[in-house]
């Protein structure tokens, strides 16, 4: 009884075990790096020079998360973060009318 108990504790183990020693899965591999070349390629299709600054524009643009501006530990003024809004909703408007 005692040997069959080892035996079976044995194998059950080495089962449980017996994927750790699989090699890696070129397919999933490939596959994960193909859906990488695709996405990169939409962010470069999404992404335009704007005309008038000349810099990147990425369309629809992240969203505006403003730092704050008011109390004791302020990190901007509310000056700077009219400056941000106003950028931002160019870019928006630049992405909603793109100029060809």
């Amino acid at each position: 009884m005692k040997k069959l108990l080892i035996s079976l504790a044995a194998a059950l183990t080495l089962g449980a075990a017996w994927p750790a020693f699989a090699g890696p899965d070129f397919q999933v591999i490939e596959k994960a790096r193909a859906d990488r070349q695709t996405t990169v390629a939409a962010q470069a299709a999404s992404t335009r020079v704007d005309s008038a600054t000349g810099q990147r524009v990425n369309c629809p643009p992240e969203p505006l998360v403003l730092p704050l501006d008011h109390g004791p530990r302020a990190q901007t003024t509310p000056g700077e973060n009219r400056v941000r809004r106003a950028r931002y909703e160019a870019q928006v408007k630049a992405c909603a009318n793109p100029v060809l």
